[in-house]
C-alpha cells in the first residue's frame, strides 16, 4: 500500500532535514513560511519520522530509477534501430545526470543550450530578488564575514558549512548545497536543534588567558585518554603485571555483560560495576595509566587492583539485577539473582561483607538509599504483582507495601526518595507518594494522563519538585501539592532525565533539568519556566541512550550508542569534547560480533571530581579523561 505524500509531509522531511544538517537559520525561515510553529509537535506523523529520512527516501528513489535503467536495457523487447540508439545514450542519464564521464552528444549538447537559457533566466530572477536594500548591504557583508571567520573543527564535529550568501556577488551557484553533508561521516548533528526558532549564535571567540591570546574554541578529541578494563571473570584479586595482558583480556569471549556502573560518591579513584555471570566488582582506578605500547599509543589497557562483592554461595552464572553506592560512600548495595533466588547484600568500598537480606523472588529491578543512609528500597516482583520493600540497613528489619495488579515486565516501577520516610514510586500510568512509619502507607496518589507510560522519577533536593519522562514524550514536573506542569519535550521515548547538581542554593528564577529522547536530541529545561521551551537543545542524530551532568554541574555528557558527546551547560554552541567508541580496538572484542546489534543496557557516570567519565555497554569498560 503506497503511503500519502501531502505538502505537510515534504515539508516535514526537508525541515529535518535542515535540521539535521545544523541549518538552523534555514529551518526557522522554513518554519516562518510554512506557518507551521511546531512541526515536530503539530503533525500526527511527526513522531513516526525516523533520522535521516529525507536522505533515505532520496537514496531508495535513485535505486528505483536504476533497476529501470537496468530493466529497459535487459528487455528483448528493445527495437534494433536509431530509436535503440537514443534509448541507449538514455539509459546512461540518471537524475543527476551523465552516469559515465564521456563527451557529450548532440542530443544532450542541445538539451544544455536550453538548460543554459533556462538557467540564466533563473539566476536573473534570483539575483534580482536577493539585492539588499539600504542598510541591509552592511548586515550582508558582516554575515558573509562571520562565515568565514569559522573554521573546520579537527578531531570532532564538522563546523557549519557555508551556506548559500543573501547577497549576490558570487551567484547562485557558488553556495555549497546541504546534499553534500550527507557524505561526510556523520558526525554533524552535534549542535543546538532551532525547535524553538531563536537565532542562531556565532561560535564567540575567547580568551583563555592572557598568555594565550584569543582564539575559537575546538572540540577536543578523547581517544588519547581512554583506558580499558578487562570484565573477564577468570581474573583474580592479583593485579596484572602487563597492559598488554590486560588488553588481550578485554578480547576474551568470556567476558560478562555489563549492566551496572557507579563510582564513589566522594572518592573519585572507586568505580564499582556488576553485570551477568556473578560481575560485581570495585576498582581502585588511577589517572595516570600507561599506555600500553602493543596497542599503537592511544588505547590504554589495564587491570586496576578489584575487590569482589559476590559471596562464596552465588554460582558463577549468577545476574547482578541491581547496585547502588549510599548516599557518603560508606557502604554499596548488590542485588543479585542466582538459582532463581534473589539476594541483596551490603559491603563496604574495601569489599568486606556487611551483611545481606534474603528477597522472595527475583529478580530485584531497583535499589534506592534513602537520605540519611538508614534503608534501602527495593523493587521485585512477586505473585504476579509488585513488592516495594524498605529494609534496615543496620538491622534485619523491613517493611513492604504490594501492588498486586502491577506488571513489572511491561511496566517497570522506579522510586526515588524524597525525604528520610517518604518516596514516589512510578511506573505506566502509576504515581504515587508512600509514607514509612509502622509500614508503609499511601501519602498522595497523583493524576497522570491516561494510558500514560512513565518510566523514571527524579526528585531535586534543591526546589522539591518532582519529574517524570516515559514513553509518550513528555516531561512532567510536579510540586509537592501533586500540581503538574507538562511538557512535550520529544517525539518520542524520553530516555534519559537528571536534575543539574549545584554546589550552591539555584537563583529564585532558575532551576535546570536535562532530559534525552530517542530522537536523537537532548533538551535543558528551566523547571520554573512555564513556557514549556528549553533553554536549549542540542541534536546527536541517534537516540540518546544516557546523560549525565559532572557533579557540579557545569558540564553535561550525552552517549549515544557510538559516541559521546560533552558540552559545557551554559555554553552550549558547539561541543567541548568527543569520544567514538569504533576508532577504539579496546572496544573490538570478538564477542562483540557474536552479539546482535540491540544493546539493553548503557552505563555512563562522571567521577567525584567531574574528571574522569566512565561509559559501559555489553561487555566493555571505558574510562575516559576528561580534564
Amino acid at each position: 500500500m503506497k503511503e500519502e505524500l501531502s505538502s505537510d509531509r515534504i515539508n516535514f522531511l526537508v525541515w529535518r532535514y535542515l535540521i539535521e544538517g545544523n541549518y538552523r537559520e534555514t529551518a526557522v525561515k522554513f518554519q516562518k513560511e510554512w506557518h507551521v510553529q511546531e512541526p515536530h509537535r503539530q503533525l500526527d506523523f511527526a513522531r513516526y519520522v525516523k533520522s535521516h529520512a529525507l536522505v533515505n527516501v532520496l537514496n531508495k528513489g535513485l535505486l528505483y530509477n536504476s533497476l529501470e535503467r537496468e530493466y529497459a536495457q535487459q528487455s528483448p523487447q528493445v527495437p534494433r534501430d536509431a530509436a535503440a540508439a537514443a534509448l541507449a545514450e538514455a539509459m546512461q542519464l540518471g537524475v543527476f545526470g551523465p552516469l559515465l564521464a564521456h563527451a557529450p552528444s548532440h542530443q544532450q549538447q542541445q538539451a544544455d543550450e536550453v538548460d543554459q537559457e533556462d538557467e540564466a533566466e533563473t539566476d536573473a530572477a534570483v539575483v534580482s530578488a536577493l539585492v539588499p536594500s539600504g542598510g541591509d548591504l552592511e548586515n550582508n557583508r558582516k554575515r558573509q564575514i562571520d562565515r568565514q571567520q569559522q573554521p573546520p573543527l579537527l578531531n570532532g564535529s564538522p563546523a557549519k558549512r557555508p551556506r548559500l550568501s543573501n547577497g549576490y556577488e558570487n551567484g547562485v551557484d557558488a553556495a555549497t548545497t546541504p546534499m553534500e553533508l550527507d557524505g561526510q561521516n556523520g558526525d554533524n548533528h552535534a549542535y543546538p536543534s532551532p525547535l524553538e526558532g531563536e537565532q542562531a549564535p556565532t561560535p564567540t571567540p575567547r580568551t583563555d588567558g592572557p598568555e594565550q591570546g584569543t582564539q575559537v574554541e575546538k572540540v577536543e578529541e578523547l581517544a588519547a585518554e581512554t583506558t580499558f578494563i578487562p570484565l573477564d571473570s577468570s581474573l583474580d584479586d592479583a593485579p596484572t603485571s602487563s597492559p598488554t595482558t590486560a588488553l588481550s583480556r578485554i578480547h576474551s569471549d568470556s567476558a560478562p555483560v555489563l549492566l551496572h556502573c557507579q563510582w564513589h560518591p566522594r572518592d573519585p579513584t572507586v568505580l564499582a560495576a556488576a553485570g551477568t555471570d556473578a560481575l560485581a566488582r570495585i576498582w581502585n582506578i588511577s589517572r595516570g595509566a600507561t599506555t600500553d605500547p602493543a596497542s599503537g599509543g592511544h588505547v590504554n589497557g589495564i587491570a586496576p587492583n578489584f575487590h569482589t562483592l559476590v559471596e562464596d554461595d552465588i554460582q558463577p552464572r549468577a545476574t547482578v539485577t541491581a547496585m547502588a553506592w549510599n548516599w557518603d560512600g560508606t557502604a554499596i548495595a548488590v542485588a543479585t539473582d542466582s538459582d532463581s533466588k534473589a539476594r541483596i547484600t551490603l559491603w563496604t568500598p574495601e569489599g568486606s561483607h556487611i551483611h545481606h537480606f534474603e528477597v522472595a523472588e527475583p529478580p530485584v529491578i531497583k535499589l534506592r538509599w534513602n537520605p540519611d543512609n538508614a534503608a534501602i528500597l527495593g523493587i521485585a516482583p512477586d505473585n504476579g504483582g509488585a513488592l516495594i520493600t524498605v529494609y534496615h540497613a543496620i538491622t534485619s528489619n523491613s517493611m513492604t507495601y504490594f501492588l498486586p495488579t502491577h506488571n513489572l515486565e511491561t511496566d517497570p516501577l522506579d522510586a526515588a526518595w524524597t525525604s528520610e520516610t517518604e518516596f514516589l514510586l512510578c511506573g505506566g500510568d502509576l504515581l504515587v507518594a508512600l509514607k514509612c512509619s509502622d509500614g508503609i502507607s499511601e501519602v498522595r496518589k497523583f493524576d497522570t494522563r491516561r494510558g500514560d507510560s512513565l518510566t523514571q522519577v527524579q526528585f531535586d533536593w534543591r526546589s522539591s519538585l518532582a519529574a517524570t519522562c516515559g514513553e509518550k514524550g513528555f516531561v512532567d514536573i510536579w510540586d509537592s501539592s501533586g500540581k503538574r506542569r507538562e511538557i512535550e519535550a520529544h517525539y518520542n521515548s524520553v530516555t534519559a532525565l537528571s536534575w543539574q547538581p549545584l554546589e550552591s542554593a539555584p537563583s529564585g528564577d532558575e532551576r535546570l533539568l536535562a532530559s534525552g529522547g530517542e530522537d536523537g536530541a537532548i533538551c535543558i529545561w528551566n523547571a520554573f519556566a512555564a513556557d514549556g521551551k528549553p533553554k536549549c537543545s542540542m541534536t546527536m542524530g541517534l537516540p540518546i541512550v544516557a546523560l549525565a551532568f559532572t557533579p557540579d554541574g557545569a558540564f553535561i555528557a550525552g552517549a549515544t550508542n557510538e559516541r559521546i558527546l560533552i558540552w559545557k551547560v551554559d555554553d552550549h554552541s558547539i561541543p567541548r569534547a568527543s569520544w567514538s567508541r569504533a576508532p577504539h580496538p579496546g572496544w573490538l572484542s570478538p564477542r562483540m560480533n557474536a552479539e546482535s546489534d540491540d544493546e539493553d543496557e548503557h552505563c555512563l557516570g562522571w567521577d567525584a571530581t567531574g574528571h574522569k567519565l566512565a561509559y559501559g555497554v555489553n561487555s566493555r569498560l571505558a574510562i575516559i579523561n576528561f580534564r
